[in-house]
């Protein structure tokens, strides 16, 4: 057994020899591997148990067949010859045979291992960062996204702490508590609106939710200069909405809302034969309810709600709401226009003012995606497209994350450091709007925080969890696919609420443009090699003056 003992350590050396090619590998692989050695940790411990009670087994029948054929011991006596057995024989076996069936657990189980890791060493992969083949460094000549050289000059840790700390924690550290603010003042606007409002005439409003930047506390300066508040709208008692989906390889991801009578039948035991307006007799001719014919007249265009006409009754309703509340607040409210949200401005007697949005939103089914009546990116749409917006769902993720995960984590840290960079480069007054945005920066967080244990996001590892994220969508350049976080994405918890539709879909590629523009691509190029200068004009060491 000793010598077996050794014979399995020395290989167990060898299969886990260092790489010596590149000690860094691609996060899919890094995932992969780390899962296959939980499995095969879990293998080699229900097979070591195996082994033990079958040789256990096997000493215990041994010694039965031994009694009942009145057979002695091998340490004894038998007709005044000592037995001469093997040198490595164990207690209770004879001969070669014997020694070779107690151990052949041992070698079966050897060799599975070695399969196993064999198998495992062949299926990582290393990322073409110090070797590559031709093709690829053809590629990267072409497109030099990323390379290993501004890795080796990265800033250190206190570096990171010092930008963060005087450029992003100054400017935002009383964010918490205007975010909290924000969304006080906005319920209490809502509950005035419910107060002025008919449940069987209006449009119901439901409790608000905050989101982006500033509500998922990675905002910098110039993402919370407008807080946005997603306001969910349900039809009046008596109406329902009907979504129709637009077929997303069409182009943008909207829907319409159709307005329909709700059937009453199954909800309201009527007397006798009766029948509801909706299965009313054929013959006669259709009464409309009150609320339904006043929904389609002010709010509806073809039957369908109408975002410019929505958002315009509610300005009007919120305008009214705050006359009920105005006695409460220190500061003068106004509505500037708009036709996607109710946008309201906050004026204090210091000169300070708060920039907020309300966007109205239509839920899907029973998930955290709506439809909603403003456009992120402010594309042009008709005025009865809502586009669909997954902000909910994105905001319940990193809430999610940061419930789980380790106190202090740096995965904010990290996106609010590249965004502030970002906000630092200088922009020609001719340019034209950047190509990569802070939503293509968030997904890559989002991707890395699937893919990485929350354990290696502690506050310690900002450094290399800061270059982990800019290679990742340095790599997303290179090959032109950045995959969209909640659509087609099979590592998503199933606590998060989406369509089914959603899992069993095929990736949505955020950069599909940048393969058919490749003006669009280059300038995305230029821009992550700016942000790349940034990040290495920061001190490599401890910066001076730091507490």
């Amino acid at each position: 057994m000793a010598v077996i003992s050794l014979l399995f350590l020395a290989v167990m050396y060898v299969v886990h020899h260092p790489l010596l090619v590149s000690d860094r590998m691609d996060l899919d692989t890094l995932a992969r591997s780390r899962q296959l050695e939980k499995r095969m940790s879990e293998e080699m411990r229900q097979l070591e148990i195996e082994f033990e009670e079958r040789k256990r087994a096997a000493e215990q029948r041994q010694k039965a067949e031994n009694f009942w054929r009145g057979e002695t011991p091998s340490d004894q006596l038998v007709l005044g010859k000592k037995d001469m057995g093997w040198p490595f024989q164990a207690d209770g076996q004879e001969g070669p045979l014997g020694w070779m069936l107690g151990n052949l657990w041992n070698v079966g189980l050897f060799c599975l291992f070695l399969l196993f890791e064999l198998l495992r060493q062949s299926m990582q992969h290393e990322p073409g960062f110090e070797s590559s083949s031709d093709e690829e460094e053809a590629e990267i000549r072409v497109v030099p996204v990323t390379s290993c050289s501004w890795l080796t000059d990265f800033p250190s840790q206190e570096a990171l702490e010092f930008f963060y700390e005087h450029n992003v924690h100054s400017a935002t550290r009383d964010l918490p508590c205007t975010c909290e603010f924000v969304e006080s003042f906005v319920d209490d606007l809502i509950e005035a609106c419910r107060m002025l409002s008919r449940r069987e005439a209006h449009l119901q409003l439901e409790d608000c939710l905050g989101i982006g930047a500033a509500f998922e506390k990675w905002g910098t300066s110039h993402e919370t200069q407008t807080f946005d508040i997603l306001v969910p709208i349900v039809p009046p008692q008596g109406s329902i909405f009907v979504l129709e989906m637009r077929d997303p390889a069409l182009g943008r991801r909207c829907g319409c809302v159709l307005v329909e009578l709700e059937c009453m039948c199954k909800c309201e035991k009527l007397p006798g034969d009766v029948l509801c307006l909706v299965h009313q007799n054929k013959n006669q001719p259709a009464v409309p309810r009150r609320s339904n014919s006043s929904i389609k007249a002010s709010l509806c265009t073809s039957s369908h709600l109408d975002v410019h006409k929505t958002v315009q009754w509610f300005r009007n309703m919120v305008g009214n709401a705050w006359a009920l509340v105005a006695h409460k607040y220190d500061f003068k409210l106004s509505l500037p226009p708009s036709t996607t949200s109710c946008k309201l401005r906050l004026d204090y007697r210091s000169g300070r003012f708060l920039s907020i949005s309300l966007v109205l939103g239509v839920q899907r089914e029973d998930t955290l995606v709506y439809l909603v009546s403003q456009a992120p990116d402010q594309e042009q749409l008709t005025s009865v497209n809502w586009p669909e917006s997954f902000a909910a769902c994105e905001h319940l993720f990193l809430k999610l994350v940061g419930r789980f995960a380790p106190e202090n984590t740096c995965h904010l840290k990290c996106l609010q450091i590249i965004l502030s960079l970002r906000e630092l480069q200088d922009i020609s007054p001719g340019a034209s709007c950047p190509v990569l945005t802070s939503y293509h920066f968030k997904t890559a967080l989002m991707h890395l925080l699937l893919r990485l244990p929350l354990t290696d996001w502690e506050p310690g590892l900002l450094s290399q969890r800061l270059q982990d994220l800019l290679w990742f969508l340095g790599r997303g350049l290179q090959q032109r696919s950045l995959h969209h976080f909640l659509i087609g994405n099979t590592f998503l918890p199933l606590t998060i609420p989406i369509p089914k539709t959603f899992r069993d879909a095929e990736p949505v590629n955020l950069f599909q443009h940048l393969v058919l523009n490749t003006t669009a691509h280059s300038q995305a190029v230029e821009e992550f090699h700016n942000l790349l200068t940034r990040v290495r004009t920061l001190p490599c060491g401890s910066p001076a003056g730091t507490h």
